[in-house]
Protein backbone atom coordinates (compact mmCIF):
# COMPACT_ATOMS: atom_id res chain seq x y z
CA UNK A 1 0.00 0.00 0.00
CA UNK A 2 1.27 3.45 -0.91
CA UNK A 3 1.68 5.71 2.12
CA UNK A 4 -0.83 8.52 2.43
CA UNK A 5 0.45 12.00 3.16
CA UNK A 6 -1.56 15.18 3.67
CA UNK A 7 -4.50 16.64 1.75
CA UNK A 8 -5.00 20.32 0.98
CA UNK A 9 -8.29 21.71 -0.36
CA UNK A 10 -7.67 24.88 -2.34
CA UNK A 11 -10.02 27.86 -2.55
CA UNK A 12 -11.44 26.59 -5.86
CA UNK A 13 -12.24 23.22 -4.28
CA UNK A 14 -9.39 21.26 -5.89
CA UNK A 15 -7.86 18.75 -3.49
CA UNK A 16 -4.12 18.00 -3.58
CA UNK A 17 -2.49 15.00 -2.00
CA UNK A 18 1.13 15.61 -1.01
CA UNK A 19 3.94 14.44 1.25
CA UNK A 20 5.59 17.08 3.45
CA UNK A 21 8.63 16.26 5.57
CA UNK A 22 11.95 17.53 6.87
CA UNK A 23 13.10 20.99 7.88
CA UNK A 24 15.09 23.67 6.11
CA UNK A 25 15.03 25.20 2.65
CA UNK A 26 12.12 23.85 0.62
CA UNK A 27 12.50 21.52 -2.37
CA UNK A 28 9.38 20.89 -4.46
CA UNK A 29 9.36 17.52 -6.28
CA UNK A 30 7.26 17.27 -9.47
CA UNK A 31 6.81 13.79 -10.90
CA UNK A 32 6.50 12.64 -14.49
CA UNK A 33 3.50 11.43 -16.44
CA UNK A 34 2.39 7.86 -17.06
CA UNK A 35 -0.13 5.29 -15.95
CA UNK A 36 -0.26 4.97 -12.18
CA UNK A 37 2.28 7.76 -11.64
CA UNK A 38 2.47 9.68 -8.37
CA UNK A 39 4.93 11.77 -6.42
CA UNK A 40 5.91 8.98 -4.05
CA UNK A 41 6.41 6.35 -6.78
CA UNK A 42 8.79 8.70 -8.63
CA UNK A 43 10.84 9.93 -5.68
CA UNK A 44 10.68 7.43 -2.83
CA UNK A 45 14.42 6.72 -3.22
CA UNK A 46 15.32 10.40 -2.91
CA UNK A 47 13.05 12.11 -0.39
CA UNK A 48 14.71 10.80 2.79
CA UNK A 49 18.18 11.74 1.52
CA UNK A 50 17.13 15.36 0.97
CA UNK A 51 15.47 15.50 4.39
CA UNK A 52 18.52 14.03 6.15
CA UNK A 53 20.67 16.70 4.52
CA UNK A 54 18.71 19.68 5.75
CA UNK A 55 15.82 20.22 3.35
CA UNK A 56 12.05 20.27 3.66
CA UNK A 57 10.53 18.25 0.84
CA UNK A 58 7.09 18.86 -0.69
CA UNK A 59 6.05 15.99 -2.97
CA UNK A 60 2.58 16.48 -4.48
CA UNK A 61 0.64 14.18 -6.72
CA UNK A 62 0.03 16.32 -9.79
CA UNK A 63 -3.56 17.01 -10.87
CA UNK A 64 -4.87 13.91 -12.62
CA UNK A 65 -2.44 11.61 -10.81
CA UNK A 66 -1.96 9.76 -7.55
CA UNK A 67 -4.46 10.61 -4.83
CA UNK A 68 -5.00 14.20 -6.02
CA UNK A 69 -8.22 15.21 -7.77
CA UNK A 70 -8.66 14.23 -11.42
CA UNK A 71 -11.13 16.57 -13.12
CA UNK A 72 -12.69 15.06 -16.23
CA UNK A 73 -13.82 18.38 -17.70
CA UNK A 74 -10.46 20.21 -17.78
CA UNK A 75 -7.80 20.55 -20.45
CA UNK A 76 -4.51 19.65 -18.77
CA UNK A 77 -2.43 22.57 -19.99
CA UNK A 78 0.75 23.84 -18.36
CA UNK A 79 -1.27 26.76 -16.98
CA UNK A 80 -3.81 24.38 -15.44
CA UNK A 81 -1.09 22.37 -13.67
CA UNK A 82 1.00 25.33 -12.58
CA UNK A 83 -1.79 27.61 -11.40
CA UNK A 84 -2.85 24.85 -9.03
CA UNK A 85 0.74 24.23 -7.90
CA UNK A 86 1.16 27.94 -7.15
CA UNK A 87 -2.04 27.86 -5.13
CA UNK A 88 -0.74 24.85 -3.20
CA UNK A 89 2.49 26.71 -2.36
CA UNK A 90 0.44 29.72 -1.26
CA UNK A 91 -1.68 27.42 0.90
CA UNK A 92 1.52 26.11 2.54
CA UNK A 93 2.99 29.65 2.89
CA UNK A 94 6.02 28.74 0.77
CA UNK A 95 7.47 31.85 -0.83
CA UNK A 96 10.76 30.38 -2.12
CA UNK A 97 11.92 26.92 -3.12
CA UNK A 98 14.01 24.89 -5.51
CA UNK A 99 12.26 22.45 -7.83
CA UNK A 100 13.11 18.89 -8.82
CA UNK A 101 11.19 17.88 -11.94
CA UNK A 102 11.16 14.67 -13.94
CA UNK A 103 9.81 14.61 -17.53
CA UNK A 104 6.39 16.33 -17.32
CA UNK A 105 7.44 17.64 -13.92
CA UNK A 106 10.58 19.09 -15.48
CA UNK A 107 8.53 21.01 -18.03
CA UNK A 108 6.28 22.33 -15.27
CA UNK A 109 9.34 23.36 -13.24
CA UNK A 110 10.68 25.42 -16.14
CA UNK A 111 7.25 26.99 -16.62
CA UNK A 112 6.95 27.89 -12.94
CA UNK A 113 10.37 29.52 -13.00
CA UNK A 114 9.44 31.55 -16.06
CA UNK A 115 6.27 32.76 -14.38
CA UNK A 116 7.77 33.60 -10.97
CA UNK A 117 11.58 33.56 -11.28
CA UNK A 118 12.24 35.02 -7.83
CA UNK A 119 10.16 32.31 -6.15
CA UNK A 120 12.00 29.35 -7.70
CA UNK A 121 15.70 29.68 -6.98
CA UNK A 122 17.18 26.55 -8.58
CA UNK A 123 15.94 23.81 -10.93
CA UNK A 124 16.97 20.16 -11.00
CA UNK A 125 15.59 18.59 -14.16
CA UNK A 126 15.56 14.96 -15.31
CA UNK A 127 14.94 14.67 -19.06
CA UNK A 128 12.35 17.45 -18.97
CA UNK A 129 9.62 17.88 -21.52
CA UNK A 130 8.71 21.31 -22.83
CA UNK A 131 11.78 21.74 -25.04
CA UNK A 132 10.39 20.39 -28.33
CA UNK A 133 7.15 20.54 -30.25
CA UNK A 134 4.70 17.79 -29.35
CA UNK A 135 5.26 15.80 -32.55
CA UNK A 136 8.91 15.22 -31.54
CA UNK A 137 7.73 13.51 -28.36
CA UNK A 138 5.10 11.50 -30.24
CA UNK A 139 7.89 9.88 -32.26
CA UNK A 140 9.62 8.49 -29.16
CA UNK A 141 8.93 4.75 -28.69
CA UNK A 142 8.07 5.09 -25.01
CA UNK A 143 5.53 7.86 -25.65
CA UNK A 144 3.98 5.89 -28.51
CA UNK A 145 3.41 2.90 -26.26
CA UNK A 146 2.21 5.00 -23.33
CA UNK A 147 -0.43 6.79 -25.36
CA UNK A 148 -1.34 3.73 -27.40
CA UNK A 149 -1.86 1.50 -24.38
CA UNK A 150 -3.61 3.96 -22.07
CA UNK A 151 -5.86 5.56 -24.65
CA UNK A 152 -6.37 2.43 -26.73
CA UNK A 153 -8.28 0.28 -24.27
CA UNK A 154 -8.45 -1.11 -20.78
CA UNK A 155 -5.14 -1.31 -18.93
CA UNK A 156 -4.13 -4.41 -17.02
CA UNK A 157 -1.10 -5.57 -15.05
CA UNK A 158 0.54 -7.17 -18.10
CA UNK A 159 0.30 -3.91 -20.07
CA UNK A 160 1.53 -1.86 -17.11
CA UNK A 161 4.52 -4.13 -16.61
CA UNK A 162 5.42 -4.02 -20.32
CA UNK A 163 5.18 -0.23 -20.39
CA UNK A 164 7.13 0.28 -17.17
CA UNK A 165 10.01 -1.83 -18.48
CA UNK A 166 10.60 0.80 -21.18
CA UNK A 167 11.40 3.47 -18.60
CA UNK A 168 14.73 2.15 -17.25
CA UNK A 169 17.61 0.85 -19.34
CA UNK A 170 17.72 -2.32 -17.20
CA UNK A 171 14.17 -3.73 -16.89
CA UNK A 172 15.08 -5.40 -13.59
CA UNK A 173 14.54 -1.98 -11.97
CA UNK A 174 10.83 -2.62 -12.50
CA UNK A 175 10.31 -4.54 -9.27
CA UNK A 176 7.18 -6.16 -7.92
CA UNK A 177 6.78 -3.21 -5.53
CA UNK A 178 6.89 -0.67 -8.36
CA UNK A 179 4.26 -2.61 -10.32
CA UNK A 180 2.02 -2.90 -7.25
CA UNK A 181 2.37 0.83 -6.53
CA UNK A 182 1.29 1.68 -10.08
CA UNK A 183 -1.57 -0.81 -10.03
CA UNK A 184 -2.89 0.81 -6.85
CA UNK A 185 -3.14 4.21 -8.57
CA UNK A 186 -4.29 3.00 -12.00
CA UNK A 187 -7.99 2.44 -11.12
CA UNK A 188 -8.19 6.03 -9.83
CA UNK A 189 -7.08 7.57 -13.15
CA UNK A 190 -9.14 8.66 -16.11
CA UNK A 191 -8.07 9.20 -19.71
CA UNK A 192 -8.53 12.97 -19.64
CA UNK A 193 -5.11 13.84 -18.27
CA UNK A 194 -3.22 12.09 -21.07
CA UNK A 195 -5.78 12.65 -23.81
CA UNK A 196 -5.90 16.43 -23.31
CA UNK A 197 -2.37 17.21 -22.04
CA UNK A 198 -0.99 20.31 -23.75
CA UNK A 199 2.57 21.28 -22.78
CA UNK A 200 4.09 24.01 -24.98
CA UNK A 201 7.61 24.24 -26.38
CA UNK A 202 9.23 26.75 -24.02
CA UNK A 203 12.45 27.19 -25.99
CA UNK A 204 11.77 30.70 -27.26
CA UNK A 205 10.81 31.96 -23.81
CA UNK A 206 13.87 30.39 -22.18
CA UNK A 207 16.56 32.18 -24.21
CA UNK A 208 19.31 33.58 -21.96
CA UNK A 209 17.51 32.42 -18.83
CA UNK A 210 19.63 32.95 -15.71
CA UNK A 211 18.02 30.46 -13.33
CA UNK A 212 20.67 27.96 -12.15
CA UNK A 213 19.91 24.54 -13.62
CA UNK A 214 21.29 21.06 -13.02
CA UNK A 215 19.90 18.56 -15.54
CA UNK A 216 20.25 14.79 -15.87
CA UNK A 217 19.83 12.57 -18.91
CA UNK A 218 20.08 8.85 -19.52
CA UNK A 219 21.65 7.98 -22.88
CA UNK A 220 19.04 5.25 -23.41
CA UNK A 221 15.96 7.37 -22.70
CA UNK A 222 13.03 6.17 -24.85
CA UNK A 223 10.65 8.97 -23.84
CA UNK A 224 12.40 12.34 -24.19
CA UNK A 225 14.74 13.09 -27.14
CA UNK A 226 18.38 13.79 -26.28
CA UNK A 227 18.22 17.04 -28.28
CA UNK A 228 17.09 18.56 -25.00
CA UNK A 229 20.62 18.26 -23.60
CA UNK A 230 22.05 20.95 -25.87
CA UNK A 231 18.91 23.04 -25.52
CA UNK A 232 19.38 23.20 -21.75
CA UNK A 233 23.01 24.24 -22.19
CA UNK A 234 22.20 26.80 -24.88
CA UNK A 235 19.11 28.37 -23.28
CA UNK A 236 20.20 28.57 -19.63
CA UNK A 237 23.25 30.74 -19.02
CA UNK A 238 24.03 28.95 -15.72
CA UNK A 239 23.45 25.27 -16.48
CA UNK A 240 25.14 21.90 -16.34
CA UNK A 241 23.96 18.53 -17.68
CA UNK A 242 25.02 15.18 -16.26
CA UNK A 243 24.55 12.26 -18.64
CA UNK A 244 24.71 8.56 -17.82
CA UNK A 245 25.35 5.64 -20.15
CA UNK A 246 23.25 2.49 -19.68
CA UNK A 247 20.47 4.61 -18.18
CA UNK A 248 16.93 5.32 -19.30
CA UNK A 249 14.23 7.77 -18.24
CA UNK A 250 14.39 7.15 -14.48
CA UNK A 251 17.73 8.69 -13.51
CA UNK A 252 16.58 9.24 -9.91
CA UNK A 253 15.81 5.51 -9.63
CA UNK A 254 18.48 3.99 -11.87
CA UNK A 255 21.32 6.21 -10.59
CA UNK A 256 19.96 7.05 -7.13
CA UNK A 257 23.26 7.59 -5.33
CA UNK A 258 24.74 9.77 -8.07
CA UNK A 259 21.52 11.76 -8.55
CA UNK A 260 21.18 12.44 -4.84
CA UNK A 261 24.81 13.53 -4.38
CA UNK A 262 25.00 15.74 -7.47
CA UNK A 263 21.73 17.37 -6.44
CA UNK A 264 22.90 17.97 -2.88
CA UNK A 265 26.13 19.61 -4.07
CA UNK A 266 24.16 21.81 -6.47
CA UNK A 267 21.67 22.95 -3.81
CA UNK A 268 24.30 23.54 -1.14
CA UNK A 269 26.69 25.56 -3.33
Amino acid sequence: MLPKGSFATLANGFQFHYHDGGQGDVVLFLHGSGTGASGFTNFKKNIDFFQRNGFRTIVPDLPGYGFSDKPEDEIYTMSFFNNLLLELLDHLNITNCSVVGNSLGGALAMGLSLEQPKRFSKLILMAPGGLEDFNAYQEMPGIKKLLGDFLGGEMNQEKIEGLLKLFPYDPSFVTKDIIEDRMEILPLMNQQVLASMDIPNLSEKLKNNQTPVLAFWGSNDLFIPASGINKILDLYTNSQVVTFSNCGHWVMIEKTKEFNQYSLNFLKN
